[in-house]
Formats: C-alpha cells, structure tokens, sequence
C-alpha cells in the first residue's frame, strides 16, 4: 500500500466546529507522526443531516448505530483490543446514546477515551501505542 505524502482533507459536517478542527488536528497529527499506522486510525461518520425518515431509516438499514465515538484506532495494545476516541470541546459533554455505547464497547475489551484538545490526543496515543 502507498504511503500518501499528504493526509486527506477533512469533508464531514463537523468542520466548521470547534470539536471538529481538533479532530482534523488529531488526525494530521496522527497521520505524520505513525505512516505506518495510516488507515488504521479513522473517522466513524455518524453525524449529518437526517432531514427526512426515509434517510434516517437508510441510514440505520446500513448499520449506523447511535453515541458511535468519532475516532477509532483499530490496533491492539497489551491490554484492549483497540481505542475509541470520543471528541470533545472543554465544555462539551457525551450524550446518553454516548455513554451507553462507552458501557457496551468498554466491556468487550475497547479502550475508550474522551479528548478536548491536541495535546491531550497526543499524550492518549503515544502512551497507547507504547503498551
């Protein structure tokens, strides 16, 4: 598989938001700092528009399930089986279909984690991957 000298460009609706320009920063950095680990890490596309039934009805035809975490790195380390990462703003809060989805993942063996800032991505990353 190639490696791309550049990472994608993010394209889904949270661009505009603050959580989601973290989440953009996230990801680059990710993207740079472990080539190797490229497509292993990516974006559950949970949020959107859902202005009609029939879309919202589609869309859980296709298996969209509600409080998915936005990020998931699918490696695992000694002790999970991969990391769920949930993006935040400082003051930003999980939804009960998120916390519920963080019971049901955390107890099949998923690491998952809350992230507000770059640094703190950063920091949640590399101590995972060294385990």
């Amino acid at each position: 598989m190639p490696i791309l000298a550049t990472p994608p460009r993010p394209t889904h609706r949270k661009r505009g938001s603050p959580e989601g320009r973290v989440q953009a920063e996230c990801v680059q950095w990710f993207w740079n700092e472990y080539p190797q680990y490229r497509g292993m890490l990516f974006h559950i596309p949970n949020e959107g528009n859902r202005d009609s039934k029939t879309d919202g009805a589609y869309r859980k035809a296709l298996g969209l399930v509600s409080g998915v975490s936005d990020l998931i790195l699918l490696i695992p380390n000694k002790s999970h089986h991969a990391l769920c990462i949930e993006m935040k703003t400082e003051v930003g809060r999980q939804s009960d279909a998120q916390i519920l989805w963080q019971h049901k993942v955390e107890a099949q063996g998923y690491r998952y984690e809350v992230v507000r800032s770059l640094e703190e991505f950063k920091k949640l990353i590399k101590d995972y991957l060294s385990l």
